[in-house]
């Protein structure tokens, strides 16, 4: 594949999404990964906070109320090791390994320029972060939904309140605790070893925060079978955990005259429609 310009990114957030859905109806195994704000954070070595009723990050404060599985500290000082692997994965490329990554339309045009130069200015395998959410969101749930139930063998990493059995009674969970920062390279090493061990071919719906893109990189050095796919919380009303955290998921919400108008306010916002 050859690398592509600035400029046929920009205009490709559609053949990108059509691209990664055929290589799933073809069964051809890649990895998906997502950099959103936490980990640029992390890449930029930014103490994190989402704790409880607000935000604290390099932007200032922010006062949200997350549920407990979204719950997050990311310290400098003492979670180097696991900024040092989010780094290796950035950085890393591969034929079918797929980055999504912040852009214009994120109000993150710097974010963006730093995971480019972190790629060698070579933008084959990017994307955007938001190509499954936000303006594609419906498109993801009627198209790419529909093919994750035809695979044999599905496993939802997630937090472990999380049911997958709620939308598809074959799905499997991996479970992770609440908070992983703290406690890091254990995590890693029980999630790569169950990992490592999953039947072949499956595919992996991946819900772990950062740990996804860790996972991701470092499993393709070891299971290049497996479908790995950054889900992040666009599967949350399905597998029983909290719906309406994210502004995209109005677009599935109640057409009640507050749900109407947080739709209208979402595809109305500058940060709804792809641009690089």
């Amino acid at each position: 594949m050859r690398a592509r310009t600035t400029n046929e990114i920009s205009q490709k957030g559609r053949l990108d999404f059509l691209f990664l859905s055929n290589l799933l109806k073809e069964r051809e195994p890649f990895t998906f990964i997502r950099f959103s704000d936490g980990e640029m954070e992390i890449v930029r070595n930014h103490r994190l906070l989402i704790g409880d009723g607000h935000i604290s990050w390099s932007k200032g404060e922010i006062e949200f109320r997350y549920p407990d599985f979204d719950k997050k500290e990311f310290i400098p000082e003492r979670d180097s090791k696991l900024r040092e692997d989010l780094l290796a994965s950035a950085r890393f490329k591969s034929e079918y390994f797929f980055k999504g990554i912040p852009a214009s339309h994120n109000k993150a045009v710097t974010d963006r320029d730093l995971l480019v130069e972190l790629n060698g200015n070579i933008l084959t395998n990017l994307t955007f972060a938001d190509l499954f959410i936000n303006q594609n969101f419906l498109k993801f749930r009627r198209y790419i939904l529909p093919q994750f139930h035809e695979f044999d063998n599905v496993y939802y990493l997630g937090n472990f309140r999380a049911n997958p059995e709620l939308a598809n009674l074959s799905w499997k969970l991996i479970p992770l605790q609440d908070n992983f920062f703290e406690n890091y390279e254990n995590v890693l090493e029980n999630c790569m070893s169950e990992l490592k061990s999953l039947p072949m071919n499956s595919l992996v719906l991946s819900s772990a925060s950062s740990l996804t893109n860790i996972l991701g990189y470092q499993l393709q050095g070891l299971r290049k079978d497996l479908t790995f796919f950054d889900v992040g919380t666009s599967l949350h009303d399905l597998v029983g955990l909290q719906g309406g955290i994210r502004e995209y998921h109005a677009l599935i919400g109640r057409n009640s005259p507050k749900g109407i108008y947080r739709k209208l306010r979402l595809v109305s916002s500058p940060s709804f429609k792809l641009r690089w």
